[in-house]
């Protein structure tokens, strides 16, 4: 899988020309998945999208039902404070306060606004606390008791309900962001003459009211009301309004916010009734998180088909491009010069075109494999009749008598260096015309280069240097007959016969670890690049009728196969040095099943 992986990068087309089979079909795949993978993706954009606007029109939907349920309560305040404010008892215990009183008429008074207030108290619950102050800051209370935050901003709610001449302002502290204050200027009304009687001032609940609201995500969102860029009311305690920068620039809408280090949902919706914007704000993961899991979900659901897919067109693929790349294996085999694949590959056995391909390509391998070997007998055949013929060119019961007369007569006339010669000639034709082996060991073959230089010694005496170095260890090493004996003869007629001064030609066979190593040096006249060339190749013809150099290349490698056979070294004026190279072997059945 990941050598697979490795080979999906960015291909050009020349690269991609050169991938095996089995990678274009797991690449074409794969794209195919990738592309249905993008228009899932989008189709699910597409499809958030909607839901966005969906769940955007609900929360708006949401928010805006809350804004007016919260507004309907602060109306239901904001009448409550108009009749405390035109109260009749409560307008005349004023006027009447302002007057020189005793101490009962004071305390009557008290009792008396104290009591009409309270039973204003009651009419909404949501009234934390109603506070009126007359014309000398005197204070009249009912309720609960007010927050501290009241007393600290007194004279800034006085102030603000005396520059609206008797209407009601709701106004809000930054100190207090569980509480809204309602607060008018009560004026007198007899004989129109409006009179500053005192100030109203109620202290609302605004926390409570939200609290009742049907207004959070699964448990989760808060509510938050801004006048301008200022927030005077967060529905959650723990946060901080001045943290919340948020601007609306349109009477309603939404967006998506990273605020408070998380993304949240936010819907806005502006109300022309004090100027206020709401806002109802939810942790994005909370509306979305079954979507959310639901789109990861495909994902990975996607990504395990996608990796089954996968795996089922590799397992696919290797159906059809094992048979094939078998077949390419097979191919190269045969590109080698081995035809036995039957016996390393099997053809494949399926009815469709590529096990038809596959069987097509054995039979035909085999018939072919036939062929040559029924060619290579025949070329062995020729050779062999070759070899034969050169052997029956001498006669040799005619020859055999003949040398035998002259030994005998040699030996009666006490001619002993004729009678070596003889014997040293007889003992070589008959080595070399029999046909009973044509490998020998090493020490059959030196035993005939023996009796070669015996008969050579007399005919060149002093002239001749010859040298033998042989292992002990290489003397049981087989080898082709007559192969030693003509580079000797070469080496000779080449050599010894161009040259007046004396001819060192030494013969040497080691053994280099499994390879028998032969090698024949003279110091004559030796050869030039051109001529060292023709030898070679063979072009140059040869004196007299022996075993030529080719000749003896072709049986070494026709015996221990192409990689074996003769090389040939020579430089002008410095001799020549003939070298061959052959696997150490000591038995001839080993020899056999290299030819086998």
């Amino acid at each position: 899988m990941m050598k697979m992986m490795k080979n999906l990068k960015l291909l050009k087309p020349t690269e991609y020309k050169h991938l095996k089979i089995k990678y274009k079909l797991i690449l074409f795949i794969l794209i195919l998945l990738l592309v249905c993978l993008f228009f899932i993706i989008i189709g699910f954009q597409v499809a958030f999208n909607t839901y966005d606007e969906q769940i955007y029109g609900k929360s708006s939907q949401v928010l805006i039902m809350s804004s007016n349920r919260i507004e309907d309560e602060l109306k239901n305040i904001e009448d409550v404070t108009y009749r405390v404010a035109t109260d009749t008892v409560i307008q005349n215990a004023l006027i009447e306060s302002s007057e020189s009183l005793t101490k009962y008429d004071k305390y009557r008074i008290e009792q008396e606004i104290w009591e009409k207030l309270t039973s204003y108290i009651g009419s909404e619950k949501y009234i934390q606390s109603i506070h009126l102050f007359d014309r000398n800051g005197k204070e009249f209370r009912a309720g609960r008791s007010p927050s501290k935050h009241l007393y600290e901003s007194k004279m800034q709610l006085i102030n603000a309900a005396e520059y609206e001449n008797g209407s009601n302002i709701w106004m809000s502290l930054k100190s207090s962001n569980n509480s809204i204050f309602s607060t008018r200027e009560i004026r007198s009304y007899k004989r129109l003459k409006f009179e500053h009687l005192g100030t109203l001032i109620v202290e609302v609940r605004l926390h409570e009211i939200v609290k009742e609201l049907s207004t959070k995500w699964e448990g989760e969102g808060f509510i938050a009301i801004s006048k301008g860029d200022d927030f005077f009311f967060v529905e959650d305690p723990t946060i901080n309004p001045n943290r919340l920068q948020l601007s609306a620039s349109d009477s309603q809408g939404y967006s998506i916010q990273n605020l408070l280090g998380r993304s949240h949902f936010i819907t806005y919706s502006k109300s022309p009734y004090m100027d206020w914007t709401y806002w109802g704000i939810v942790p994005f993961g909370s509306m979305f998180a079954k979507v959310t899991a639901i789109k990861y979900m495909v994902i990975i659901l996607f990504i395990t088909i996608m990796i089954s897919s996968i795996l089922l067109v590799i397992r696919f693929s290797k159906r059809i491009t094992n048979p094939i790349e078998n077949l390419v294996s097979a191919m190269k085999f045969v590109q080698k010069g081995d035809f036995k694949v039957n016996d390393t590959f099997t053809p494949s056995q399926s009815d469709d075109e590529v096990g038809i391909l596959h069987r097509n390509f054995f039979h035909m391998i085999e018939h072919i494999n036939e062929l040559i070997k029924e060619n290579y007998e025949k070329q062995l055949l020729i050779k062999d009749t070759e070899f034969k013929a050169l052997q029956s060119q001498i006669n040799p019961h005619f020859l055999y008598n003949s040398l035998e007369s002259i030994n005998w007569l040699a030996k009666l006339n006490n001619q002993q260096q004729i009678s070596q010669m003889v014997e040293s000639l007889g003992f070589l034709l008959r080595n070399a015309i029999s046909i009973k082996e044509d490998v020998i060991t090493v020490q059959e073959e030196v035993k005939m280069v023996e009796h070669y230089v015996t008969i050579q010694k007399f005919r060149f005496e002093e002239r001749l240097d010859f040298s033998l170095n042989v292992d002990e260890d290489v003397k049981d090493c087989v080898l082709p007959k007559l192969v030693i004996q003509p580079l000797v003869e070469n080496a000779i007629n080449y050599g010894l016969e161009t040259m007046i001064e004396e001819c060192k030609i030494q013969v040497s066979l080691i053994r280099v670890g499994d390879h028998l190593h032969l090698n024949v040096e003279d110091n004559g006249p030796g050869m030039d690049e051109e001529h060292l060339g023709l030898v070679r190749t063979g072009k140059m013809k040869t004196r007299g009728t022996g075993i030529g150099l080719r000749n003896i290349d072709s049986r070494i490698k026709f015996v221990f196969g192409p990689e074996y056979g003769l090389s040939i070294d020579s430089e002008l004026n410095k001799g020549t040095k003939v070298s061959i190279i052959i696997p150490y072997q000591k038995r001839w059945d080993h020899v056999q099943s290299i030819i086998g």
